[in-house]
């Protein structure tokens, strides 16, 4: 809801951020950097340190540290998009979105982490490279849909596919698919069996 806000223009990010820098846990040099990523992404999905920091007249380490943490609280995650073949670096800002509806809403984020954003990072992890913005939806549509979670995608890979050379995601979303095998159960008599020996 936020996100189609912003993209028709009605969200008052830089408002709103400034009003709650405290709520989200941001800095004030990571609220000012924060609103001119949402600045320039309105217009390009890119991230390009050096504008940011020509715009905000600020050092580009400072910026870069900025953005870093930013990046680690979730509030944006970077992916590949592929454009006739060629692959770009993009940002996308759900984290942020998702941090903007639990303030209103009246939910505390503080040190909390996003779900999402953290199976991001862990697959980032385990294909030793960043999601395509493809497996990006994948994983999306896997945590949003299906509800899985962090725990459900590191007990697919490191024990489901812990034997396979090679892990993609779709191989890890058939993965947390597959229902393990259940433990062999009882038959009828023998329950039965069981039940009348522990009332006696």
């Amino acid at each position: 809801m936020i996100k189609k806000l912003f993209e028709s223009g009605y969200f008052k990010y830089q408002d709103f951020i400034l009003e709650n820098t405290k709520k989200l846990s941001l800095s004030p040099l990571e609220a000012l950097v924060l609103i001119k990523m949402l600045d320039e992404f309105k217009n390009d999905k890119r991230i390009v340190i050096d504008e940011i920091a020509n715009n905000l007249v600020e050092k580009r380490t400072n910026v870069e540290e900025a953005m870093s943490s930013l990046n680690e609280k979730g509030f944006y995650s970077v992916y590949v998009s592929y454009d006739n073949g060629r692959g770009e670096e993009v940002a996308s800002l759900d984290g942020f979105f998702s941090r903007v509806e639990a303030v209103i809403n009246n939910i505390d984020i503080v040190d909390k982490e996003d779900e999402l954003y953290s199976i991001i990072e862990y697959l980032n992890g385990v294909l030793n490279r960043i999601l395509t913005s493809q497996e990006v939806e994948i994983v999306t549509s896997l945590v949003k849909d299906d509800c899985y979670n962090l725990d459900n995608f590191k007990y697919a890979v490191e024990e489901k596919l812990k034997n396979r050379s090679v892990i993609t995601i779709k191989i890890i979303a058939r993965a947390l698919a597959t229902k393990d095998k259940p433990k062999t159960v009882s038959s009828g008599n023998e329950l039965m069996k069981d039940f009348i020996k522990n009332i006696k």
